[in-house]
């Protein structure tokens, strides 16, 4: 083979190689892109669960006594009915009945505020339970991803190490993750770039004249072409 075509073959190759690389660092930023999105998003919502907490046990308190009340105001009133049937004034007794009415319509809505300030709570608990569920395996992921980069020459110890604890130390490490992918990435542009410029260079020289920009394979395929052609 022309020593010309064989480096232009061994350019394609590298541009393969670097081009994959580059498409492994991508989708490794996007992952780690989502896993700091993510656990921010949990950083926040831990950050304020205390004080949402404190708020729905006020509300379930608030519903329990306004429950209780609205209990007694119904048991008033019932006894109120019986004392004016007992009486047997017309006009008491439609009050009293009126009475009645008014307040078992308090009390089916201190049911539903109940209900509602009870369901809240439970909800916020199960949320609770399911974001430490998710923040354990965010954490154990980006352990893997960590894992993972420390295996390539392109990242550093201090860059990729473990994260920290909670949703906080997966945020901060998905922070020094995504800039040592950035700047792998620049790197292996920079690389492909370089590789593709000499491919044009030598594909210009062959060929005598210059050629537009084109990736190696298509330098080589001219290139080729041209010295069977000769």
């Amino acid at each position: 083979m022309d020593q010309r075509l064989a480096l232009l073959r061994e350019l394609e190759r590298t541009d393969e190689a670097v081009a994959a690389e580059l498409a492994e660092t991508d989708e490794l930023s996007a992952e780690v892109d989502a896993l700091r999105a993510r656990a921010l998003e949990l950083q926040r919502f831990f950050a304020c669960l205390p004080d949402e907490r404190t708020a729905a046990a006020e509300a379930v308190a608030e519903a329990d006594r306004g429950l209780t009340e609205a209990r007694a105001g119904a048991e008033h009133a019932a006894g109120e009915e019986a004392r004016a049937e007992a009486d047997g004034s017309k006009e008491r007794l439609a009050e009293a009945r009126r009475f009645v009415l008014r307040a078992r319509d308090a009390l089916h809505m201190a049911e539903r505020r109940w209900t509602s300030a009870r369901d809240r709570a439970a909800e916020l608990d199960a949320h609770a339970e399911a974001a430490e569920r998710e923040t354990a395996a965010l954490g154990a992921r980006a352990s893997e991803l960590a894992a993972a980069l420390l295996t390539r020459p392109r990242f550093t110890g201090d860059a990729v190490a473990d994260p920290g604890p909670g949703a906080a130390g997966v945020a901060e490490w998905g922070t020094r993750a995504r800039a040592a992918l950035l700047v792998a990435r620049s790197q292996l542009a920079a690389e492909r770039d370089a590789v593709v410029r000499q491919a044009n260079e030598v594909g210009a020289v062959v060929l005598g004249e210059t050629l537009p920009p084109l990736g190696t394979a298509a330098v080589a395929r001219r290139v080729e072409r041209e010295l069977h052609a000769h």
